[in-house]
């Protein structure tokens, strides 16, 4: 497979572009799609099935790769404060998208942001480039965007398609920090299962049952807060929550009342053994692994980015990812129907051990299940051979997290068999 590079030093397309982001990153950069399938590539001496040629390069068929940063609103054109990403394409890119010998691949696997205009953009915009919808590719961490755009497809009679791949990026990240972590003589090494049994049965009087950090203060995660604190559950789990302003958060169809946060707030910020985390650069917190908190819990609530149904969003974090590489059972309070992706994608949950019957929920409802669960386990009185009893699935995943890391990503062979066949209809 061959990709066109206007900078092959830095592996970047877009390069006439200089818009910066509200949040101070760069509306385009490297793909991370394209990252982590060339460090597959280059550890196992496939170079010859991974071509990276500059632009000025004739090829009959190839891609043009660019990741592209925060949400559809700040870089696709769609908002009239930046132009369409369309413009930036060189003269050559848009010759040979024209002629269908090229595709363009757009990558937002770092996001899960979806936007009920964003189909429409698309269409729109091939149309007036003159560009075959058949040759954009669309790679987003919304793990439900394949689904979403079909269901536009079918309602507007849209024959002429895109490709829509979803991508849990942050699994491969957090599946080789673990790995790094893990190597033989390494002496930062995650716990392993036994280290933490042992750690829960030499520690049993300061173990609470559920972990649930929260670092960015988002809608779902007030409202969470909120049931959490009035379920008088909440001095069970080790809880990180920053202070919020105490505004409406009208929020899925349900608002608080002038007051209403005004008690559950007075205790904020809470704190994880006393250490704030809102006071470093956020790449520090990405990349920590919550090790002493799994030691201390025995499972994990996962707070994930999106959570509301009206998101049109599922999107699987490195929060999930960093709980399975420190061999910790897990729930994830976000997107309905996480836990189902998670099987999807190759792991295994916990229902039997862990009531899963939150996952098919509407959002409030969801949310106040999950408290339920927390409380089910709460109420279970040898936690420590309930822990013991998961060892298998715990296992399991954590194995599953390290394989992924020695074969080509289920994305990039996805793309790689899209192209592949739209190139030989093209030719019949």
């Amino acid at each position: 497979m061959n990709f066109l590079f206007e900078d092959t030093n830095t592996l970047s397309n877009f390069t006439s572009n200089k818009d910066i982001n509200r949040s101070g990153i760069p509306r385009f950069a490297i793909s991370p799609l394209f990252t982590s399938t060339q460090i597959y590539v280059n550890a196992n001496g496939k170079s010859k099935e991974f071509g990276i040629f500059p632009a000025s390069d004739e090829l009959d068929s190839y891609v043009i790769a660019s990741c592209v940063n925060h949400s559809p609103d700040d870089w696709t054109g769609y908002d009239p404060k930046v132009k369409s990403l369309f413009s930036y394409l060189n003269e050559k890119y848009l010759k040979d998208l024209r002629e269908d010998r090229a595709f363009l691949m757009l990558d937002q696997s770092l996001e899960g942001y979806q936007t009920p205009w964003l189909w429409d953009w698309f269409h729109s915009e091939c149309k007036l480039w003159e560009i075959s919808p058949k040759r954009i590719i669309y790679v987003t961490g919304n793990m439900i965007a394949d689904e979403v755009y079909k269901n536009w497809c079918d309602e507007n009679r849209i024959e002429e398609k895109m490709k829509v791949i979803p991508y849990p990026h942050f699994e491969l990240d957090m599946g080789m920090t673990t790995w790094g972590r893990n190597k033989e003589n390494s002496e930062n090494k995650l716990p392993s299962f036994s280290q933490n049994v042992n750690y829960k049965i030499q520690n049993s009087h300061q173990l609470k049952t559920y972990a649930c950090l929260n670092k960015r203060i988002r809608p779902h995660r007030v409202w969470f807060y909120y049931y959490l604190y009035n379920s008088g559950l909440l001095n069970e789990g080790l809880v990180s929550m920053n202070e919020f302003d105490k505004h409406w958060y009208n929020w899925e169809g349900k608002f608080f009342e002038d007051g209403q946060l005004e008690e559950c707030s007075s205790i904020l910020p809470l704190l994880v053994y006393d250490t704030p985390n809102n006071v470093l650069d956020d790449n520090i917190y990405i990349n920590r692994f919550p090790e002493q908190v799994v030691k201390d819990t025995f499972f994990t609530v996962v707070s994930e980015a999106h959570c509301g149904d009206s998101d049109q969003t599922m999107f699987l974090s490195e929060k999930t990812f960093k709980v399975i590489g420190c061999r910790h059972p897990f729930l994830i309070m976000g997107n309905k129907d996480s836990m189902s992706m998670m099987r999807k994608i190759g792991y295994k949950t916990f229902d039997g051990f862990i009531d899963e019957g939150f996952d098919i929920l509407p959002t409030h409802e969801r949310l106040n299940y999950i408290i339920e669960s927390i409380r089910k386990v709460t109420n279970i009185k040898d936690k420590i051979e309930w822990y013991k009893s998961m060892e298998s699935i715990i296992e399991y995943n954590y194995q599953t997290l390290i394989d992924k890391l020695f074969r080509y990503p289920d994305a990039f062979i996805e793309m790689r068999d899209y192209c592949q066949m739209t190139t030989k209809q093209k030719l019949l």
